[in-house]
C-alpha cells in the first residue's frame, strides 16, 4: 500500500456496527486521529438506510454482520442509493468470499478488524485519499483452480497491466511504466475485466492478488 497525501475531510461519517463498544471506540479514534467532527451511528441495516438520506454524508463504515444485513446485495443497494458516498467494510471476517463479494459490490475498501488501531487508521487514510484498499491477505489465501486457469489465459502484457493494478497504480502510471499509451492500458483493462469476470477496478485488483504473488 503506497502512501498518499490525505485531503482535508469534509462531511459526515456513518459508523455502522451492532457492537456498541466497537462503534463508540471507532468514533473516538476517528475523531482523534483524522480530526473528523460529524458522525452518525447505526446498529442495523434499517438505521443505515435511514441515515443515507443525510446529504452531508461522505463516508460510511459498515460491518457485514448486523441485524438486517444479508450480504453483498445490501452493499450494492447502498451504493446505488448513494453513489457519491465512500463505503468501507470493517469486518471480523477474513474469508475470501466475503472480501471479493464486497469489492464486487463496489465498496472502496475492506478492512479486517483484527489489527492495530494505527493500521486501521492508515488504511482509512489511504481510502480517503481516493484509493481502493484490498487486503494483502487475499494473496496469501489458496488460489482456486479456476483462477489458475484464468491466469494461463492472460497475455504477457495483460499480466503486466494486472500487476500494476494490484500495486495500486493509476492507468497513467501503468502506461508510463510500460511505455505505452494510456488508451492501450484501458484496452487491456477492459479485456482483463472480461477474462477475470470483474465488475469494477477494485474487484479486478482483488482477483489479481490471487494470480500475482
Amino acid at each position: 500500500m503506497r502512501a498518499h497525501a490525505q485531503r482535508d475531510f469534509q462531511g459526515t461519517v456513518l459508523v455502522a456496527d451492532d457492537h456498541e463498544v466497537f462503534r463508540i471506540g471507532l468514533v473516538q479514534l476517528l475523531r482523534r486521529s483524522l480530526k473528523i467532527k460529524r458522525f452518525l451511528e447505526a446498529e442495523s441495516l434499517s438505521q443505515v438506510t435511514g441515515h443515507l438520506k443525510d446529504q452531508n454524508l461522505a463516508l460510511a463504515i459498515i460491518d457485514l454482520r448486523m441485524p438486517g444485513m444479508t450480504g453483498a446485495k445490501d452493499l450494492e443497494r447502498i451504493r446505488r442509493q448513494r453513489p457519491d458516498v465512500q463505503i468501507v467494510v470493517v469486518s471480523a471476517s477474513e474469508s475470501r468470499e466475503d472480501i471479493l463479494h464486497a469489492l464486487e459490490a463496489g465498496v472502496h475498501g475492506y478492512i479486517v478488524k483484527s489489527q492495530h488501531t494505527d493500521q486501521l487508521i492508515d488504511k482509512l487514510r489511504y481510502i480517503l485519499s481516493g484509493e481502493i484498499y484490498v487486503p494483502p491477505s487475499l494473496a496469501e489465501q489458496p488460489v482456486p483452480d479456476s483462477a489458475q486457469r484464468t491466469s494461463k489465459r492472460l497475455s504477457g502484457r495483460q499480466h503486466q497491466v494486472l500487476k500494476g493494478l494490484v500495486e495500486g497504480k493509476s492507468n497513467k502510471e501503468i502506461a508510463k511504466g510500460l511505455n505505452v499509451a494510456e488508451g492501450t492500458v484501458k484496452m487491456h483493462l477492459a479485456a482483463l475485466y472480461r477474462v477475470l469476470g470483474a465488475t469494477n477496478r477494485a474487484h479486478a485488483a482483488a482477483l489479481g492478488r490471487q494470480l500475482i504473488a
